[in-house]
């Protein structure tokens, strides 16, 4: 629910400024004409810049408490690399080629922490990486993190971490932990209030978890 309040108050501001631009540009007194205009442009601006929070804000989505919003399975091609079919919370599927031992999957979350404590974040998938277990090989890797955002334009994320005034939003990562690929294994990542939690759903991956620990 947060997110789309959010949502409707940069709406709210774009439509508010929108208006604003179109009464000040039709004045006809000439030094009116130039104080309307000036502040015609610079409310045709922050409508625009509204209006590109309010496209990226739309690609967050919502979950219930404990739902699953990504899963993948995997499946070996050679010794430490892997094709990754990762399914999203839209049952939208696309493949990765991910090398080293162990996989870790990122996503934005964004919350009003003050006005809705029982909603749960908003979510996108920002990365899916993977990494070895020995540190030589870690180092020596050129291992790749594949950027799942598909930011439209511009992407406004950094924008909203840095905005510090904003008491009443929290903006940050969740993770799941690293855990161990390999071939058959299948996971899912559900969301919670506290974060993210990775777990295994076939026989593949829980055998593939209790030989890590």
């Amino acid at each position: 629910m947060g997110i789309y309040l959010l949502i409707f108050v940069f709406l709210v501001v774009a439509l508010a400024a929108l208006f604003l631009a179109v009464r000040s540009l039709v004045s006809k007194t000439w030094f009116l004409q130039w104080l309307r205009g000036t502040i015609g442009i610079l409310a045709i601006i922050g409508a625009v810049l509204s209006v590109l929070l309010i496209v990226n804000l739309i690609q967050y989505g919502t979950a219930d408490e404990g739902q699953v919003i990504a899963t993948l399975a995997f499946a070996e091609v050679n010794d430490q690399e892997y094709d990754v079919e990762l399914t999203d919370s839209a049952n939208n599927r696309k493949l990765y080629r991910v090398n080293g031992d162990q996989w870790q999957l990122d996503v934005r979350l964004i919350k009003f922490s003050s006005w809705f404590d029982g909603d749960l974040p908003a979510f996108k998938l920002d990365r899916l990486s993977g990494r070895y277990l020995s540190l030589e090989q870690q180092n020596n890797s050129q291992s790749k993190a594949y950027d799942l955002a598909d930011v439209f334009w511009v992407d406004t994320w950094g924008w909203f971490a840095k905005q510090r005034w904003l008491e009443a939003l929290q903006v940050k990562y969740g993770s799941a932990t690293y855990m161990p690929m390999a071939d058959g294994a299948i996971y899912q990542i559900r969301l919670f209030q506290d974060g993210l939690d990775a777990s295994a759903v076939n026989d593949q991956a829980k055998e593939a978890l209790s030989a890590w620990q």
